[in-house]
């Protein structure tokens, strides 16, 4: 599994289920055997998991899967620690929408979205 085999999340702030978490990813695996993981390769993982940290309506009751994944970037993050403050918001129209800022080790590196599909479970 790639969490929890490849990555390390410490939660940092906001509440489980509210749909507002921050939270630091750390890829601590290799993506490609032999070859430690790029910049750019750590923030993909990292903001990935906005809709998983940030999720506002229960696992076991409904679907919510990711169907996109934007990242805009103003610069190369350093260091192997991704921090994301993530959102999560749901309409009865079975979509919903993850965004998250995105933060290395000295402030904000961007931004990331994923639209998402809702159904019950």
């Amino acid at each position: 599994m790639f969490y929890p085999d490849a990555c390390e999340i410490r939660h940092v702030g906001g509440e489980l289920g509210s749909g507002a978490v921050a939270a630091w990813v750390r890829l601590h695996a290799e993506l490609v055997v032999g070859e430690e993981p790029s910049p750019l390769a750590r923030v993909a993982a990292a903001a990935d998991f906005a809709n998983g940290l940030s999720w506002i309506i229960p696992f076991d009751e409904w679907l919510f899967v990711n169907t996109d994944l934007t990242i805009h970037l103003d610069r190369e993050p350093e260091g192997e620690w991704i921090g994301l403050d993530a959102r999560t918001s749901t309409s009865a129209a079975g979509v919903g929408q993850s965004r998250a800022i995105l933060h290395d080790v000295h402030g904000p590196i961007g931004i990331c979205a994923q639209s998402l599909f809702v159904e019950p479970r």
